[in-house]
C-alpha cells in the first residue's frame, strides 16, 4: 500500500517506533488490504452499511510505513461496527488490538454512539475481555476455504456487542 495515500486527510499520533494513522475518509483500498490479511477467518456474508456510515479506519505503520496492523469500522445509526481487525503476527499478544479497538470507541463515542458491534468467526475471547457480550451466533456459515474446496460444512459466525459509555 503506498504510503502517499495514508497521508492525505488523516490524523496521526505517534507511539515508540510505530505510528497510529486515523482517517475519517471512505478507503476501499485499505479496507482490501485488511481483507486480504484475514482471508482466512472472514466470513462469506459481508456486513451492509447505509451511505451515510461514517468511516473509521485506523492503521498502526511501522518505521518504514508498512501497515501491521489495523482496524476498519464504521459508525452506522449511531452504533460502531467493527468490521476488519488485524495485528501481524509478531505483535499479537502485545496489546495492539486492544489499542486500536479503544481507538475506535474512542471516535465512535466522540460522536454520540452508545454501542459497538462486531462480527467475527476468532477472537471470541478477545472481544470478550474488551467487555463485549455474544448476543448472536450462526453455526455453519461456509468459510472462504469451503467454498474453494467445494464443501458444504462451514465455520460459525458470532455478533458481539458492548455499551459504550
Amino acid at each position: 500500500m503506498p504510503t502517499n495515500i495514508l497521508s492525505i486527510g488523516y490524523e496521526y499520533n505517534y507511539s515508540g517506533v510505530y505510528q497510529f494513522t486515523t482517517t475519517r475518509e471512505p478507503d476501499e483500498d485499505y479496507r482490501k488490504y485488511l481483507a486480504r490479511k484475514l482471508r482466512d477467518v472472514l466470513p462469506v456474508a459481508p456486513e451492509n452499511h447505509t451511505s451515510e456510515s461514517f468511516p473509521v479506519d485506523i492503521s498502526m505503520d511501522d518505521v518504514e510505513g508498512d501497515v501491521v496492523a489495523g482496524i476498519s469500522a464504521v459508525i452506522d445509526r449511531e452504533v460502531l461496527v467493527i468490521d476488519l481487525l488485524w495485528v501481524d503476527e509478531p505483535l499479537r499478544d502485545q496489546g495492539v488490538g486492544r489499542r486500536l479497538t479503544q481507538m475506535a470507541e474512542d471516535v465512535a463515542r466522540a460522536r454520540g454512539c452508545r454501542l459497538a458491534r462486531a462480527r467475527v468467526t476468532a477472537g471470541i475471547p478477545f472481544f470478550v475481555g474488551q467487555g463485549y457480550a455474544i448476543t448472536g451466533t450462526i453455526q455453519e456459515l461456509p468459510s472462504p476455504q469451503a467454498i474453494r474446496a467445494g464443501k458444504v460444512t462451514g465455520q460459525a459466525v458470532y455478533w458481539l456487542s458492548k455499551e459504550l459509555e
